[in-house]
């Protein structure tokens, strides 16, 4: 089992190995993004001195693909699953956890040669694809990397970086860009 990353004494569990990122080639669109929050940590909570583990785990709730002037975009939701595990600013320095969800909201781009005069329906259609057979799998997320800084005893920012990876329909491959 991965023990995560240690990241200024705090335990980041979550983060993608490099060994588990997948093959990227021409039937791989991807996109990396970073997501950025504030969070709060709950009132009935006491005041943190030390966040000691972060879980956390990016989790693909829809996708979708449209058409754009250049090809497609898969447009990819998902949210953000975390628990910050700390240590209390209390005497007794009890350890407690909060929970957060954090939705996320990105795309895929895929773009294809269009020759003039053709719509992207027609030029799928001309390999013998429509707009809802262009992907040969899902869409996957990976946590490449996360920043977790405590700014004051209630609030905690973090930066997440993800990268959205899918693969292709083998038959996109001649018209893609």
């Amino acid at each position: 089992m991965n023990d995560g990353v240690l990241n200024n004494f705090v335990q980041i569990i979550g983060i993608t190995p490099p060994s588990e990122f997948p093959f990227v080639g021409s039937l791989n669109p991807n996109n990396q993004i970073a997501v950025q929050e504030k969070l709060t940590i709950p009132s009935v909570k006491p005041d943190v001195e030390q966040i000691n583990t972060l879980l956390i785990e990016a989790v693909i709730t829809g996708t979708r693909n449209i058409f754009t002037p250049i090809g497609v975009k898969v447009v990819v939701e998902g949210v953000l699953r975390q628990k910050i595990i700390y240590t209390a600013n209390v005497p007794q320095q009890s350890v407690h956890s909060a929970h957060f969800e954090q939705p996320f909201c990105s795309f895929i781009n895929i773009p294809l040669n269009i020759p003039s005069g053709v719509t992207v329906n027609q030029l799928l259609a001309s390999v013998g694809l429509s707009i809802n057979n262009i992907l040969a799998g899902p869409v996957q997320v990976f946590i490449e990397d996360v920043e977790i800084n405590l700014t004051d005893p209630r609030t905690v920012h973090k930066c997440v970086i993800l990268f959205l990876y899918t693969s292709l329909n083998p038959l996109l491959q001649p018209i893609l860009r």
